[in-house]
């Protein structure tokens, strides 16, 4: 499985599934983070996603006999080297945690992940995986997925890793739509449909949530996110973005920038907007 994905520093914008959902969260803060794209604090949960995550890229490098808890467990050392290695602004970050606390709550992540599966088994097709495409709509879609599986009949499981805690399974639409972003995008890439999709998520009662996605369904994603695109497009064409409010709102860094609670956005930068509308089609008038 080859790496199509152009280097970082030549890459056209692209619609992730993140940014999709930022959108559908709250217009006015996807403008700040992807439009203005205005800095947000480091956070300490972030580094230490960072660090399981490569801890968990890497096990794959172990003898399939290595690959137990304990063994496993050693190596946050030297992903925490890989990781901080220009990556985050440690000084930020450590002045509201220490590394020895981001370590010890990374290998508690780590046991986590071992009572879902047990890695000497599998054999993964393609790790960090980037995976991009334009849909015959010219709407450019970009992800990176954790872990690809293949099976020897050619069925394909996708797994991505959440050091979170998993949310109530009564309200998991925001992970739904995860799953199937990443399936459109590995069937757009490789012309095969996955099978089956999945979420590990390793904090508190750690849980897998499974998808299996269809050619029906993933193309009747294909259609809505060509219709949040065309929403966010006329976004872009009106220079508007409006406040969402939920309960979100109470996390949000850019509360001193939102109307909703009396601050006042800054002027959009024309550059900007030119440079995110790249992203796909923008409908003239």
């Amino acid at each position: 499985m080859s790496e199509s994905v152009p280097a970082q520093a030549s890459r056209p914008p692209a619609l992730s599934a993140s940014s999709a959902k930022q959108f559908q969260q709250c217009p006015l803060k996807w403008r700040f983070k992807y439009v203005d794209k205005l800095p947000e604090p480091q956070s300490p949960a972030a580094l230490r996603g960072s660090l399981v995550h490569k801890v968990l890229e890497d096990m794959f490098d172990l003898p399939p006999a290595d690959r137990q808890a304990p063994t496993v467990r050693e190596t946050v050392d030297s992903a925490w080297e890989k990781v901080t290695d220009g990556a985050y602004k440690l000084s930020e970050i450590l002045a509201q945690t220490s590394e020895d606390e981001l370590k010890a709550a990374a290998r508690q992540l780590i046991d986590a992940y071992f009572s879902l599966e047990d890695p000497r088994r599998l054999n993964p097709s393609g790790r960090e995986l980037g995976v991009e495409t334009v849909l015959s709509s010219g709407l450019r879609l970009r992800g990176f997925i954790d872990r690809v599986e293949q099976a020897d009949n050619a069925d394909v499981r996708i797994i991505d890793y959440k050091t979170g805690k998993a949310p109530d399974m009564r309200f998991t639409g925001e992970y739904v739509f995860q799953m199937r972003m990443y399936a459109l995008l590995y069937r757009e890439q490789y012309q095969i449909t996955p099978k089956r999709t999945q979420l590990l998520f390793l904090g508190g009662n750690p849980q897998v949530l499974t998808f299996d996605p269809t050619d029906a369904d993933v193309s009747e994603f294909e259609t809505e996110l060509n219709a949040l695109w065309s929403d966010i497009a006329a976004h872009l064409q009106a220079k508007r973005f409006e406040t969402r409010q939920s309960r979100l709102c109470d996390w949000c860094y850019f509360q001193n920038l939102c109307p909703a609670f009396g601050g006042t956005a800054p002027d959009l930068d024309p550059a900007q907007v030119e440079k995110i509308a790249e992203i796909g089609p923008i409908a003239a008038g």
